[in-house]
This record gives structure tokens, sequence and C-alpha cells, in this order.
């Protein structure tokens, strides 16, 4: 069965339609994932989460932290602990991980496998010298 689009060329032009949107399909489809993040202040130290994906996905995420200083520096030499957990509830097993974020290009870098769509935390430890800050954030997974 053959489409004709009046006034356009027929088959041609049809090809040349789809085609565009196919292509349009293609670079939107990438363009439109953003990144969750999140900022907050934590002792003497901003700290900002990015995750890959918003909302993030049951599966793999990529956590990035960044840790500055009161002059904007960004914290190079510390140990960041990552604990990142889903509220308990009734009748389920505890979901609950902690793992060391490795420094890299400016940031710490993880990679958390979310188990279960709802509610997680992260709570971040964050080791600089003799000095031990906390934060918390709160995000959904889909």
């Amino acid at each position: 069965m053959e489409i004709e689009v009046p006034g356009a060329g027929g088959k041609e032009a049809m090809k040349r339609a789809l085609t565009f949107l196919a292509a349009y399909c293609l670079l939107l489809g990438p363009a439109s994932a953003d990144k969750l993040e999140l900022k907050k202040k934590a002792g003497e130290y901003e700290v900002g989460i990015s995750i890959d994906r918003n909302p993030p996905v049951v599966g793999d995420n990529t956590l990035e932290v960044t840790i500055t200083d009161a002059a904007g520096n960004p914290l190079k030499e510390a140990k960041v602990l990552v604990n990142y957990y889903m509220p308990p509830m009734p009748r389920m097993a505890p979901m609950n991980y902690k793992e060391q974020a490795k420094f890299k290009k400016g940031k710490y870098v993880l990679e958390m496998s979310l188990i279960m769509a709802g509610p997680w935390i992260i709570i971040l430890k964050i080791t600089a010298g003799e000095k031990t800050t906390t934060a918390k954030f709160n995000f959904d997974a889909h």
C-alpha cells in the first residue's frame, strides 16, 4: 500500500519525512536525559551530589560527589564513605550499602546499584585529616 502526501512528491517526500522524524527522535532522546543534582552545606563544606539519571532508576546509577571549602576550592585529599539505603519497611530485608568513593577528575565517584523503586537516602561521611563531616540527601528511584 502506498501513501501519497498531497503536493509533496509522493514516496520520496514520505521517505524524507520519516528519515527526519527518526533522526529527530534519536537526537531528542539523549538530549532530554538530565542528571539529578542536589547541594547542601555540611560543616565548613559545600557538598553536591549528581546522579547520572533524573529520576534515578532501578539498576546501576553513577554518583558523583563534589566537595568544596569556604573559598570554593575542591577537597581532594578526603575519604568519602557513601552509605546509601532504603528506609526500613515491614517484612522486607534491609537494603543498606556502604562503599568508599574514588577520587577521579576532581570528583568522588561511585557506581550505586539500586535494587528497588522508592525512597532512598544517601549519607556521606567525609573525613579530611582529623575532621569528619556528614551530609544527608534524599531521592526517589523509579
